[in-house]
């Protein structure tokens, strides 16, 4: 190969990696920022005129993305900023008001990452119980340990116990009450989880940091 085929060669990669990298963002259709898919909340038009929540992208019809949390929506909303923006990127005339959206979106991404810890334990990489975490963390496989995550009701003592013995690189995240937690998981009384490396920790991970972003307090 000729020296201007291989330079010809690498432009041909690295414009496919450009526009690999480009196809994996999308535009807040609120805040015009350019963000990755997977951090965003899709919605696409349903049959009766309203949006409908697209959590996990599959829906079929030309979607809209949002990036900003829960208290942004909702203002954006009351002030018909949303309308707006929708009908502009649909290029369709909008006329439903969307009061009931944030609260259907965050109650999807709740079960969205309940489900998954479900998933997760079924696969047997779920620890439960502040003795079970603790003997864990005090042999060998706490290098496997990603994730902490502890009820919103759970004692300041135990979570403080348990956050300070784990590994700086893990991801710890409340969330979720103890009630939530146990039905999710099939368990009784279930405040504090551990979850160790996998494909679907991965996946947690990603749900758990939208639906916190989602949550997040306007600034």
């Amino acid at each position: 190969m000729s020296k201007t085929d291989e330079q010809n060669t690498t432009h041909l990669a690295g414009d496919t990696f450009k526009n690999a990298k480009r196809s994996n963002n999308r535009i807040c259709i609120i805040t015009g920022e350019d963000n990755p898919r997977d951090t965003m909340i899709r919605l696409v038009m349903g049959p009766n005129g309203s949006l409908v929540p697209d959590l996990a992208k599959k829906l079929p019809g030309r979607g809209i993305w949002i990036s900003v949390n829960r208290a942004i929506l909702e203002n954006n909303i009351a002030s018909g900023k949303f309308k707006k923006a929708v009908a502009r990127s649909l290029k369709a005339p909008f006329g439903d008001d969307s009061s009931d959206l944030p609260s259907l979106i965050e109650r999807l991404l709740i079960r969205r990452c309940l489900d998954r810890l479900g998933l997760e334990q079924k696969a047997g990489h779920i620890v439960t119980g502040f003795d079970k975490i603790k003997a864990e963390i005090m042999g060998k496989s706490v290098k496997n340990i990603v994730g902490y995550i502890t009820a919103t009701d759970s004692s300041d003592d135990g979570r403080t116990k348990l956050s300070a013995a784990l590994p700086e690189k893990v991801m710890i995240s409340s969330l979720f009450n103890r009630e939530q937690l146990s039905k999710a998981l099939g368990k009784d009384n279930v405040v504090h989880v551990v979850v160790f490396n996998s494909g679907g920790a991965k996946i947690l991970k990603a749900e758990l940091d939208r639906l916190q972003n989602f949550q997040a307090s306007a600034e």
